[in-house]
């Protein structure tokens, strides 16, 4: 048994993961990976890290994963599938393999912190950001996933100390998600569904991993949600002309019809089924996009965690323009 204190960290490989890990990594944290036999191990290169292989599922040995672990940060989540049902199947029945394994443990186990999102409360109305009061009505699978993932951790907070971390869109270095956008705004198109401006929250990934170990260490995170985000509201139009600037292009915001953009979504969907892969533009993600809000209010997480913004958006965004063109994406 390790003689000091044990991290678990899940979806390490990733890209939060991965940025989780290196910040746990800086703090002298000793942290064991949960990671597939199959998978890239290309930000994990730390020697102080200890690997455990496994999955979110019943056939992992987790006796041997969780032994001497007294902190999980459970970030594993699937953000892109083919089928609405391979979301719930690691976002919830998942996160209850993993919630009920550490149940088993709970005599050391000192935290359990599930990383969720906005989605699974849903979009911002009428312009105001939700809170971590705000009643939950998420819109796509993904999100009803993720809000089943937490239930699944509210179920056991009378018998283990939970937190739960919902971040909005993430950016920085290592991501995919949002190269698209990148890729859009390099070309001089800055791409909007409906023609209505769009208000939202982001959240470098440095920012993110700082807020989730605030929430995983601090004693009045117990039993509690958090909105862990940029402490700025932006506008989709301000992040791209800001985008633009870091990126020295001119763009030229090109308005595209909802029912377009459906169909576009709908054409991708079957090339990629065609192709047994998963497509980059899906109808969930135009729903997505589709609304006026993403927006969440980070009150909480400054008055109880002490957490603020670190990363200002214009050096974010520069940081990670220059990731994109070192990997010859850009």
């Amino acid at each position: 048994m390790p003689t000091s204190e044990l991290t678990l960290v899940t979806g390490a490989t990733g890209f939060v993961g991965s940025h989780l890990v290196d910040r746990l990594i800086e703090r002298g944290a000793n942290v064991r990976c949960l990671v597939r036999k199959s998978s890239d191990l290309r930000y994990l290169k730390h020697p102080k890290i200890d690997l455990a292989y496994g999955g979110l599922d019943d056939q992992t040995d987790w006796d041997s994963v969780l032994d001497g672990v007294n902190t999980i940060y459970h970030v594993a989540g699937l953000t892109f599938a083919r089928r609405a049902r391979d979301y719930y199947t690691v976002n919830h029945k998942g996160t209850e393999a993993i919630a009920g394994a550490a149940l088993k443990h709970r005599d050391r186990i000192r935290r359990f912190v599930l990383i969720s999102s906005l989605a699974a409360v849903g979009p911002s109305r009428d312009g105001e950001p939700v809170t971590e009061e705000t009643e939950p009505n998420p819109i796509t699978p993904y999100g009803r996933s993720k809000l089943m993932g937490e239930e699944a951790v509210w179920a056991v907070r009378d018998l283990l100390p939970v937190t739960v971390v919902r971040p909005p869109a993430v950016y920085g270095p290592r991501d995919y998600g949002v190269f698209e956008f990148f890729k859009s705004i390099s070309r001089g198109v800055s791409p909007q569904i409906g023609r209505y401006e769009k208000q939202l929250s982001l959240v470098h990934a440095r920012d993110l991993a700082d807020g989730i170990i605030l929430a995983g260490e601090s004693e009045a995170s117990i039993g509690r949600a958090y909105f862990i985000s940029s402490e700025e509201i932006y506008t989709m139009g301000a992040v791209a002309d800001r985008l633009a600037h870091v990126l020295s292009r001119r763009a030229r915001t090109v308005t595209i019809p909802k029912a377009v953009a459906y169909a576009v979504a709908l054409a991708a969907e079957g090339a990629a089924a065609l192709l047994g892969k998963t497509p980059v533009l899906n109808r969930d993600k135009v729903t997505d996009l589709s609304q006026r809000g993403w927006a969440c209010s980070v009150e909480r997480a400054r008055r109880e965690l002490g957490y603020r913004q670190q990363v200002p958006l214009t050096e974010g965004l520069s940081e990670t323009a220059e990731w994109y063109k070192k990997q010859g994406w850009l």
